[in-house]
């Protein structure tokens, strides 16, 4: 076989899936909180920072990450892009491992090159190879695994080479120890052949796997070190033990509350990835390479790791984990090489080789096998083209997600020597890449819903957007303080956190007590502060409507209540100042706004029991 038809199947089918790949690559900070991208902010923070990641920290992970980022960044990569772009590095050299061994196992380039284009379209291996994400990784380990244990050439100390790999791979996912028994499976005939200098190897194999547990020494040096963004206290003894057994992780593990449940979840999973008819044509080509002496030990090694990993993740594992559901679609996958190669060797080959192709019998059978490879080229069409359908919209959808980016420009309205308390997620670790890696927000201190708030607020301001208290309401706060709180807007969608009112002795023109306009280059902020010399009795909503030159209105911000809905009137104290915010859109034709406080009667009308209106004069932008 000319190793340049190999190397051309290759670039060929990863120059088609770079098409696509590069299409989806996240190259903004992270904004979707599907659960494919929970933890992408923080990676993509952690590998531009040599900072550590949440448990189990995957050290390895990070510290090569990190060395690919930095270069990536010294060649001009966007420093968002480039944590994604080292997935696509880890994808690319995973489905090179997986393309040489098909290679290896069947001889036959476009079908090897066809399996490795399919296998890169599944949901799970495309995103992976597009956002700032662990489990690429992870699919290089288990691929090379596979690799040595599959070759059926002499690998000099197989056996030591896969105990030393495969402790670097449990060291970097713990997941990854469901494939030992397919790879003892496969590497039994060469154990039993040593029979005699067995607990030898057995112990340099243990020796050689306990290695890979040394990475874990990059976690209490960074901590040390004093280096930004590192999880939890692995600097302690207990926090490295803690990172070490994924402590948080562990609610997942164990049986699920419904067996049935956790089943057709996983089920669904897999679908998703390779649609009904690839799982079920897979899982037919590896039942009949199961039957033939062909591959030898492939198949069956590759069923045992797909289903060690598929029954631990439907009877012990209650969340969808993308390391148990890879070497369960890699497997099928495989089923797909094998049943084409069992199609070319058993039924089309012997044929067309025993056959005089100028007979008539021979021409008509000519034309049937010609006619069954133009369907299976027409069904492996079909099938890329649907992953491709259903997958490429779906992945832009998250790796474009535009909250991160608006929960900067949330951040970019609190003031030098705030405090932002944004709660750990998607929206904090995007303002911490603002902060941390682009070196945005100065003088803005960015903190978790951990932190000790008392203290906080003995030194400044503490500011949290409005959106926090859809899980964090104001009795949160107040149990947390063991005060009373009062709240008011600081700036557009950012409300303050105090434990004194703001009270004034001066005369009050209730319920103004001040009013403005500021111009922002995308936004007209209407800036009003209320008070009253009495408690009021009943509750009212706000209306604020944009108006143009003839009194129409053209945008509004109504709340049901100031400080967007977070203090309605009968919590006003006598006297207090409650600053609220509303932003419009900075429309040209504005010419005033219209604002009040009014009323739902019984009837179903709206009665206005104030009405202000201020002018809005902004120059128009050169």
């Amino acid at each position: 076989m000319s190793k340049t038809r190999v190397i051309v199947g290759f670039v060929g089918a990863m120059v088609f899936l770079l098409i696509f790949y590069l299409a989806t690559l996240q190259t903004i900070p992270n904004g979707s909180d599907h659960y494919y991208m929970i933890d992408v902010g923080e990676t993509q923070i952690v590998l531009n920072v040599w900072g550590t990641l949440h448990a189990t920290g995957y050290p390895l992970y990070v510290m090569t990450g990190n060395l690919l980022v930095a270069i990536l960044k010294f060649f001009g990569a966007n420093p968002a892009a480039a944590p994604a772009m080292v997935s696509l590095i880890w994808g690319i050299a995973a489905l090179a491992l997986i393309y040489a061994v098909a290679i290896h196992l069947t001889g036959r380039v476009i079908l090897s090159a066809i399996v490795m284009v399919l296998f890169g379209l599944t949901r799970t291996v495309w995103i992976h190879s597009a956002i700032a994400e662990i489990y690429s990784f992870g699919l290089v380990i288990l691929a090379l695994l596979l690799f040595l244990a599959l070759w059926r050439g002499d690998i000099h100390h197989r056996i030591y080479w896969l105990a030393f790999i495969g402790g670097i791979g449990v060291a970097h996912h713990r997941a990854l120890i469901m494939a030992a028994p397919a790879l003892l499976y496969a590497v039994w005939p060469e154990l039993s052949a040593n029979r005699k200098n067995l607990p030898r190897i057995l112990a340099i194999s243990l020796f050689l796997g306990l290695l890979g547990l040394l990475q874990y020494a990059y976690l209490p040096l960074r901590a040390n070190a004093g280096a930004a963004w590192v999880y939890g206290e692995p600097g302690t003894l207990s926090g490295l033990w803690d990172q070490f057994i994924g402590k948080e992780a562990s609610r997942f593990i164990g049986p699920p509350t419904s067996l049935f449940d956790n089943f057709n979840l996983v089920n669904n999973v897999l679908i998703t990835d390779l649609s009904l008819p690839g799982l079920l044509i897979g899982l037919m080509g590896v039942a009949l390479a199961l039957r033939t002496s062909r591959y030898r030990r492939a198949p069956m090694t590759l069923a045992i790791s797909a289903v060690v990993a598929y029954i631990f993740h439907v009877v012990f594992y209650s969340d969808i984990l993308s390391a148990l559901i890879l070497p369960i679609t890699l497997s099928v996958a495989f089923g797909w090489l094998f049943l084409g190669d069992w199609i070319v060797v058993r039924s089309i080959k012997p044929i067309l080789t025993t056959i005089p192709s100028r007979s008539r019998q021979g021409q008509l059978i000519w034309r049937s096998y010609f006619s069954m490879l133009f369907l299976l080229a027409i069904m492996v069409v079909l099938l890329a083209g649907g992953l491709i359908v259903r997958n490429l919209p779906f992945i832009r959808t998250l790796t474009q997600n535009q909250t991160g980016l608006e929960a900067i420009q949330l951040a970019r309205n609190a003031a030098p020597g705030d405090t932002l308390m944004i709660s750990w997620g998607t929206r904090h670790f995007a303002v911490g890449f603002a902060h941390d890696v682009l070196g945005e927000l100065p003088g803005i201190t960015l903190v978790d819903h951990k932190v000790n708030f008392a203290a906080i607020l003995a030194q400044g301001r503490l500011l949290t957007p409005d959106f926090t208290f859809y899980s964090l309401p104001t009795s949160w706060w107040e149990e947390d303080l063991g005060k009373k709180v009062y709240l008011r807007a600081a700036a557009p969608h950012l409300v303050e956190i105090d434990t004194f009112p703001e009270i004034t002795q001066g005369y009050l023109p209730d319920p103004v007590v001040e009013e403005s306009v500021t111009c922002m280059p995308d936004s007209i902020d209407l800036n009003v502060t209320w008070g009253v010399p009495q408690t009021p009795t009943q509750d009212l909503s706000v209306f604020v409507h944009l108006l143009d030159s003839g009194g129409n209105v053209i945008a509004q911000g109504d709340q049901s209540a100031p400080v967007y809905g977070l203090r309605p009137l009968t919590t006003w104290l006598p006297y207090e100042l409650v600053r609220d915010v509303y932003a419009l859109p900075r429309l040209p034709q504005a010419k005033s706004i219209r604002y009040g406080l009014y009323r739902q009667l019984e009837n179903g009308e709206f009665q206005n029991d104030y009405e202000f209106e201020v002018a809005v004069d902004c120059v128009p932008e050169p």
